[in-house]
């Protein structure tokens, strides 16, 4: 599976400063920086699996309303973990 990013969908506002991946350290240290400036604030967490979901946990606990977004009907669903527990 190929990774994307929202510009190679040439959507608005693509590049917008608070818009955030979460492959490297240094994408993680830009996480950090944005959730500390974004209390009380929304954001979207694209992927239900165990990053995205840790992600949108720390998101709640920096006091940021967080909605998901994943194509599965359940969080994790396409985990290997679910896939075993089956």
């Amino acid at each position: 599976m190929q990774v994307l990013k929202l510009e190679e969908f040439g959507v608005t506002g693509a590049d917008a400063k608070n818009i955030c991946y979460l492959r490297n350290l240094n994408d993680a240290n830009k996480l950090v920086e944005v959730m500390a400036s974004c209390r009380g604030k929304k954001a979207v967490v694209i992927g239900g699996g165990y990053i995205g979901m840790e992600c949108a946990a720390a998101l709640v606990a920096n006091k940021i309303i967080v909605t998901m977004v994943f194509p599965e009907a359940h969080c994790s669903e396409s985990s290997s973990i679910s896939k075993h527990a089956k």
